[in-house]
């Protein structure tokens, strides 16, 4: 499994662009329904109050997330593997990895796999264990 460092200028989309890129696939793909746990983080992330502080870009269908609080020109990254990631997943469940500078002691790389009924819970608990982010209190934890 390959995994993702973003050095530099973070240049990514905007959460409401990922957003309707996502609906539109799924409008004009009835297949794309499978990806709907990766428009449930999306939709977590719009309304969370905190979508100001998380870069995203997508990769073909994955995201690709960052914090945007980052000083030093290194990303971590947080990449939501979207289905048929190259990987062995189990049936139901879906893949998120983390890679992290090795000069932290938050662990370089990580991979976990998740049943994709707790792909909103899942993502948030990596969000805020790597990057310090969470949502905002008065927002649904789905």
């Amino acid at each position: 499994m390959a995994f993702a460092v973003i050095r530099g200028e973070f240049a990514g989309s905007t959460w409401d662009a990922v957003a309707r890129r996502f609906d539109e696939l799924r409008w004009g793909n009835k297949d794309f329904a499978s990806h709907q746990y990766v428009r449930d983080v999306i939709a977590s992330v719009v309304d969370s109050g905190v979508a100001g502080r998380l870069g995203v870009t997508t990769s073909m269908h994955d995201l690709v997330v960052v914090s945007l609080e980052t000083t030093n020109g290194h990303y971590e990254t947080i990449k939501v593997h979207a289905p048929g990631v190259l990987a062995p997943v189990d049936d139901g469940c879906f893949v998120l990895t983390f890679y992290g500078n090795k000069r932290r002691k938050r662990g370089c790389q990580v991979v976990e796999q998740h049943p994709v009924a707790d792909a909103v819970p899942a993502f948030w608990r990596m969000v805020g264990e790597k990057f310090g982010v969470t949502r905002d209190p008065g927002q649904p934890t789905g």
